[in-house]
């Protein structure tokens, strides 16, 4: 349903537009045809745009690991268009779409051909770049293998690029004790951060690199200091697992470097205050970061991106000596004075009623700021649940979210703090319980993010990307500044640069495609029409203006809250939607 304009009437009845008067053009990121889906990652002061793709089309194919290391043949010959032909590499669309969701779903075999789910390209709107992370280039595809997770966070004028990447998928052929040749594939590291300059990738590596370590590179200044986290100290169990794996006789019969993969195999996943998080759980975490600590880190790297110096963070409190937990302190932003923000664990359990569950125990967590190497508590513990810091300017401003209990149910809300004035606000969203996630601010003090829009009991609601003013106090819908054919559905601000362009997750409807990127045809002879999110970039139309919709007679005006909006802004608002034509649908 296309959104209409109430907040902009909002700003309209009170005289109150100030930055929100120019209208943003709407440019979706040229990826459409590398990939099915592609997210927002961030946008730098250069235009700059990181953006994760899904589901790339067209990725190679091994053929003879998929009919030597598998069992796809067996199992799926039968039902492909022509089997013999894919045995030779040649594929129809659907053939090829069977193959690729074959490999996908089947990453934790110990065999066979490995594809990641999600790349990142670097982009302008007009050309696009792959950033390779750790993958590499081999003679078998004369391309990249498309096996390494690759996850882009940040840029500095399009020159250091700073994100996580899995490691390289190895192919690893051993002789079993019955003779046998098992061709074992396995990423060989763990999940690290790299930065990208000048085209060259580099690791970021951790402070304790036991079976290579963890570390995850977030945020880039403009003096190269990197923010983000990484292994300082890992359990003795780690230890023991590697000298397991070195032995010949206690391994048991694999490889040593299949056995080592065990040890450091996992996903990691940050999860929002918005969501359960326990810190003895592996449902974000990893077994191997579960058995470590893990502290925030600043890495100084050079004009080519080679670490110059790093800094790392401590717990905020002693873990008692007896106490095997995992804690940590993660950095996600620094700004051009060094200062970083994060979050760590105290080491206390909260207990939290969210949407739709009962009341859980969890781990406290809470928004934390590191300078002068010291790890340093930003919020009153006493009037949160948890909160989290997300991003920093250069004027000391902090945002990200605090959770808060209303009516005892806990949702995230929006936090705004100075770190000199002290001075802070948390504006509510667009109705009283409106779930607030922030994810960026710039040194114009506006935070980007992303709002429930529907006020339901459900614990997944509508959002919709928005923007707040910290200096007006205004919190806007940035579907409510794009013109009124816009035909894209804007659900989350992902960053804002020093020129207040944004990039942001928006969905529309797409022509459904098979891998090769060919439309899929159904029994009609049409094509599926199905939602599809991709990453667009929004930018300020000088001297815009905003546009008064017509209202469709379905579409009921709620009540959106902003902190300098009052009963005559609402008054202002009615009045607005009433005297408009409505148009029956």
């Amino acid at each position: 349903m296309k959104r209409t304009q109430l907040a902009a009437a909002v700003l309209l009845a009170t005289g109150s537009v100030s930055a929100f008067a120019a209208t943003y053009s709407v440019t979706p990121l040229p990826l459409q045809d590398t990939a099915r889906n592609n997210f927002a990652r961030s946008i730098d002061n250069a235009g700059k745009m990181l953006s994760v793709v899904q589901l790339e089309y067209n990725p190679p194919i091994d053929v003879e690991q998929l009919e030597e290391d598998t069992t796809f043949f067996d199992v799926s010959g039968d039902s492909l268009e022509n089997e013999e032909d894919a045995r030779q590499g040649v594929f129809s669309d659907i053939d090829y779409t069977t193959i690729v969701n074959y490999l996908l779903q089947n990453t934790t075999a110990t065999t066979g051909q490995k594809l990641a789910t999600f790349r990142t390209y670097v982009t302008d709107t007009q050309d696009i770049s792959l950033v390779p992370g750790l993958d590499e280039v081999t003679d078998k595809f004369d391309d990249y293998t498309r096996s390494v997770e690759v996850t882009g966070r940040d840029s500095l004028n399009g020159n250091f690029i700073v994100g996580d990447s899995t490691g390289l998928v190895v192919l690893d052929p051993y002789e079993n004790e019955d003779g046998d040749t098992i061709n074992y594939t396995y990423r060989e590291s763990a999940e690290q951060g790299f930065v990208q300059a000048s085209g060259e990738t580099k690791v970021l590596p951790a402070i304790d690199t036991t079976a290579g370590g963890f570390s995850s590179a977030r945020a880039i200044n403009a003096n190269l200091q990197v923010a983000g986290f990484s292994t300082v100290s890992f359990r003795d169990d780690v230890d023991d697992a590697i000298e397991t794996c070195t032995d010949d006789e206690l391994r048991g019969d694999q490889s040593e470097g299949r056995c080592l993969f065990t040890v450091y195999n996992g996903n990691f996943a940050v999860p929002r205050i918005s969501s359960y998080y326990i810190n003895t759980s592996s449902n974000y975490l990893p077994g191997f970061v579960l058995l470590s600590e893990v502290n925030a880190t600043i890495w100084q790297i050079d004009v080519n991106g080679d670490v110059v110096s790093t800094e790392t963070y401590p717990l905020l409190f002693e873990p008692d000596e007896d106490d095997e937990r995992h804690y940590f302190t993660y950095a996600y932003d620094i700004n051009n004075q060094g200062i970083a923000v994060g979050e760590g664990l105290t080491g206390d359990r909260v207990t939290i009623t969210r949407p739709n569950a009962s009341g859980l125990s969890e781990s406290e967590r809470v928004a934390t700021v590191f300078r002068d190497g010291e790890t340093i508590e930003l919020l009153p513990r006493e009037e949160n649940l948890l909160s989290q810091a997300i991003a920093i300017n250069d004027e000391n401003w902090v945002t990200g979210a605090v959770l808060r209990s209303q009516s005892d149910i806990a949702r995230s809300r929006l936090f705004v703090y100075n770190l000199d004035t002290q001075e802070q606000h948390y504006p509510s969203g667009f109705f009283s319980s409106a779930g607030v996630t922030a994810n960026a601010i710039n040194n114009n003090n506006i935070v980007v993010g992303k709002a429930d829009v529907d006020a339901t009991s459900d614990t997944l609601r509508e959002t919709a990307a928005f923007m707040y003013n910290i200096d007006t106090e205004e919190f806007i819908d940035l579907n409510d500044l794009v013109s009124c054919d816009n035909s894209y559905e804007l659900l989350e601000a992902v960053d804002i640069n020093d020129d207040n362009e944004i990039i942001a997750n928006a969905r529309i409807k797409a022509t459904s495609k098979y891998v090769t990127g060919a439309d899929i045809i159904n029994t009609d002879g049409e094509t599926v029409e199905v939602d599809t999110v991709v990453a667009v970039k929004l930018s300020p139309i000088a001297n815009g203006s905003i546009d008064e919709c017509e209202i469709p007679e379905d579409e009921q005006p709620f009540e959106r809250s902003g902190a300098s909006t009052g009963w005559l802004a609402f008054f202002g608002l009615f009045a607005a939607t009433f005297m408009r034509r409505r148009v029956i649908k």
